[in-house]
């Protein structure tokens, strides 16, 4: 089971978001925990073509953030301080980021 999990990470190390940026770069060069998770987010939505992505635990995998209390400051900093997004909590079940398609 290990193994497959490491597999799982490694290919999703090499996924990328836009050119040579790969989310194992992300992971290692950028600290905060809401800016990570809102660029895998922003580039899973990119590569599926939606403006909305449920937050699985593929995508917290993949942002290096794998605490509970984490996920919950970060869900709670989106709401508060980022106006291009914003996330639907459902009790129970997986969040969902919305970017905001407004133009000014």
């Amino acid at each position: 089971m290990n193994d497959q999990k490491q597999a799982q990470k490694t290919k999703r190390n090499n996924l990328f978001l836009k050119g040579p940026i790969d989310f194992q770069w992300i992971n290692n060069n950028i600290a905060d925990p809401t800016a990570r998770l809102l660029l895998i987010a922003r580039a899973f939505m990119v590569m599926e073509g939606k403006a909305n992505y449920p937050l699985t635990l593929k995508v917290w995998d993949c942002a290096g953030i794998n605490d509970r209390s984490t996920r919950t400051r970060v869900l709670k900093n989106i709401v508060k301080n980022v106006k291009d997004y914003k996330v639907e909590r459902r009790v129970g079940r997986t969040s969902v980021i919305y970017q905001n398609n407004k133009s000014n």
